[in-house]
């Protein structure tokens, strides 16, 4: 499709002949080939654009068919399909009302925040440092160095459309519809506009938080293209693994290690809790498994910040690790003054595997 003024985008009249046409593409190529504008985004599409232009003028029947179908026309010369219709229907509309440069919103953007599990039972506020595009005050969007950076479009006379003599203007192609050329970049933004920065925003994280939860900061993210509004900050809530809590939605869990002798004799534990430290006591002959809850210590539901899951102790007892000959002649010892009554779920595990075996 033929999204701008072929004649406009070589910079030549309507009644043209071949060799003016033939010229005014050779200027505009040695000016914006990419081999002389390396990773010059604009320049390569106005080479492209330049290509296009002169392989539909400078054949005759292709430029006939051009001249008949105007933003219509297509190389192939196929009719247009209803997508490039409406872009091409678009560009109109914009032309009739003067638009001199498109407007978009900025892109959203995402932060990852880590939180404590002590601060999901609180609820917190933070602090983040957030990288974002923001439009350039320096050249106010231009891209321009203000200091005499532009200079006014001489093709359509600042107008931003093409001057031509049809019923719908175009944008101008030489100055993109903006009105005037950039001839020295804005130092602030390197012509681009825009420009990045780092924002500090205060975020508060409700309690009972989850892992995933996105809090939306509505027009934190980028800076939107023209005068579009900027796009928004999601901050997605991950939770910091805890050295002794694990979690089960409100519900956490803290495994207690029992010395032979804690879980043998019982005695009172301290052990860790949300808000500090708490003590519980752990009855004689505590077995693996054996859960010691306390009611509303974990955290707030998500859902229901008032109210607030359980804590849970797991309790394992531990078998003491690098014994000396005294500690193994002790455990001997102890263990011949105990009969198998001493041991009730060892004594049923034996006897069951024993009527099994004379089972078979």
């Amino acid at each position: 499709m033929a999204r701008h003024d072929y004649y406009n985008v070589l910079g030549v009249k309507k009644n043209a002949s071949s060799d003016e046409i033939k010229r005014a593409y050779r200027k505009l190529a040695l000016r914006y080939h990419p081999d002389r504008n390396p990773e010059d985004l604009q320049a390569e599409n106005k080479f492209q654009e330049a290509t296009k232009a002169y392989q539909a003028l400078s054949n005759q029947e292709n430029r006939l068919r051009y001249d008949r179908l105007g933003p219509f026309y297509t190389e192939s010369g196929r009719p247009p399909n209803p997508d490039e219709l409406g872009e091409v229907l678009a560009d109109i509309v914009g032309g009739i009302f003067g638009k001199k440069s498109k407007s978009s919103r900025g892109d959203d953007l995402r932060f990852s925040l880590s939180v404590t599990l002590e601060e999901v039972a609180k609820g917190t506020s933070k602090t983040i440092c957030v990288p974002r595009q923001v439009r350039c005050d320096n050249c106010d969007m231009s891209g321009a160095d203000p200091n005499g950076g532009k200079q006014h479009c001489k093709t359509c006379d600042g107008s931003g459309r093409a001057n031509t003599r049809r019923v719908f203007r175009q944008q101008c192609a030489q100055c993109y519809g903006v009105g005037y050329i950039v001839t020295r970049a804005c130092p602030l933004c390197g012509g681009e506009g825009h420009h990045g920065t780092e924002e500090r925003l205060k975020v508060k994280v409700p309690k009972g938080a989850i892992s995933g939860l996105r809090l939306r900061l509505a027009g934190r993210g980028n800076h939107g293209a023209g005068r579009g509004p900027s796009g928004d900050l999601f901050v997605v809530v991950e939770i910091a693994p805890h050295a002794l809590f694990k979690r089960r939605g409100a519900d956490i869990i803290c495994e207690i290690p029992l010395t032979l002798s804690e879980a043998c004799l019982g005695g009172v534990i301290n052990t860790p809790t949300l808000e500090g430290t708490e003590t519980i006591q752990v009855e004689a002959g505590t077995t693996a498994g054996t859960m010691i809850s306390l009611k509303q210590r974990g955290l707030p539901h998500h859902d229901a910040p008032k109210k607030r899951g359980d804590l849970h102790y797991l309790v394992t007892p531990q078998a003491p690790k690098e014994l000396n000959s005294s500690n193994v002649d002790a455990i001997v010892a102890l263990e011949s003054s105990l009969s198998p009554e001493n041991y009730p779920t060892r004594l049923a595990f034996d006897r069951w595997v024993i009527s099994n075996r004379k089972a078979k």
